[in-house]
């Protein structure tokens, strides 16, 4: 029996190296061995407490203290053994791609369910059911108002503090709101479903029904400027360049730019196919970032409009909600998974410097100043987290 037990002892410890790899390359101590101690500890207390209370009159079957102790510890041995291999495996599950990350910041609860994020001159709105929860972003996280409280069918929403606007985008149409002062009604800008809105200079574009159109903000309303523009997939994101006069517009297929005027949008000058199916987008300078589901984030590289050029690509998350340009990191919004940050290397690919899971399933992402933003949707969260050095 003793012998036996030894075996399946002896066999566990040929095993357990395996186990705890990933955990020790990441530094931290094995769960397999930490469980393993732990059941010895047990096993040995048990055989003591046994040893000091036998009946001697007991039969001759394995009732002596020292058989007793070698099965108990044995026993103990292996169940914790087999508890802590599950729990590295566990581990090395969730961190097979990223070591993990532990990012601390600001967090504020939203009285909304949030399913999209935004933000534009130190005002941030989270928008979702309920309405548009709007933040001012001060060295604390400052909550203003609640603003289209009641409207259904919210998908987006960007603040504009130049002309105090709420563009609240739905599946019924744009609507314009105060962004702050006295609650007032909002007015209908655009029948039809509007899923994104892109602001520079009071022009505006925004995805109608699944097309680009572009308007003009004037007062409280927007004058249509050019008929819309349809693509072969239907258009997902929308974001001018912040230098040349070009938009660039993200279809369910591919990245395309468009040239811009002040008569409207002209024809595209360039485009470039996505490995998976187009989400969010993130420019920064002559650099874009894109979300492309299933197909993981790619950066292009937009020097020129009319060649964008893919130049590196991460696609181990299971998916990919949204992405974040920021210091000299790339972020990318994985749900469940949490928030991967990945680092550009000079051989054109995106290094995972690690992943951080205690954040919740993180569905959108945006930048605002130095700090990272995070919209928590199960947890109803908005994180501010300072962009690691």
């Amino acid at each position: 029996m003793r012998k036996a037990l030894l075996v399946v002892a002896a066999v566990a410890l040929l095993h357990a190296d395996l186990a705890g790899a990933q955990a020790r390359r990441h530094g931290r101590i094995p769960r397999t061995w930490l469980a393993a101690g732990i059941g010895i500890a047990v096993g040995g207390t048990a055989a003591f407490i046994y040893a000091s209370a036998r009946n001697p009159d007991l039969g001759d079957t394995c009732t002596s203290s020292s058989c007793v102790a070698t099965v108990s510890i044995v026993a103990g041995f292996v169940s914790g053994f087999l508890i802590g291999r599950e729990l590295d495996q566990l581990y090395e599950l969730r961190y097979r791609h990223a070591p993990p990350l532990t990012l601390r910041g600001q967090s504020m609860p939203l009285s909304i369910l949030p399913n999209d994020l935004s933000s534009r001159g130190g005002a941030i709105a989270a928008a979702g059911d309920g309405g548009v929860e709007v933040v001012m972003a001060g060295p604390r996280l400052e909550r203003s108002d609640v603003r289209a409280r009641g409207l259904r069918g919210v998908i987006a929403a960007l603040p504009d503090p130049t002309g105090n606007h709420l563009f609240v985008s739905t599946g019924n149409g744009l609507y314009g709101f105060a962004l702050s002062g006295e609650r007032v009604a909002g007015s209908l800008l655009v029948t039809g479903e509007v899923s994104a809105v892109a602001l520079r200079n009071g022009n505006a574009v925004l995805i109608h029904d699944g097309t680009i159109k572009s308007a003009r903000v004037d007062g409280d309303s927007l004058v249509a400027v050019s008929p819309p523009r349809a693509f072969e997939s239907r258009a997902t994101d929308v974001a001018w360049d912040p230098e040349r006069p070009v938009v660039w517009v993200l279809t369910e297929t591919a990245l395309v730019a468009l040239a811009a005027s002040d008569a409207g949008l002209g024809d595209s000058v360039g485009a470039l196919p996505l490995p998976g199916t187009g989400r969010r987008l993130a420019v920064r300078g002559t650099t874009i970032a894109v979300a492309a589901s299933e197909g993981g984030v790619l950066l292009v590289d937009a020097t020129d409009p009319q060649a964008p050029r893919q130049t590196a690509a991460w696609s181990l998350s299971r998916f990919a909600y949204d992405v974040a340009l920021g210091g000299s990191s790339v972020y990318l919004a994985a749900g469940p998974e949490g928030l991967y940050v990945l680092e550009p290397r000079g051989d054109g690919s995106l290094s995972p410097i690690g992943l951080a899971r205690g954040l919740g399933f993180i569905s959108a992402l945006e930048t605002e100043g130095a700090n990272l933003l995070l919209l928590d949707r199960t947890g109803g969260l908005l994180r501010r987290i300072p962009f690691p050095n």
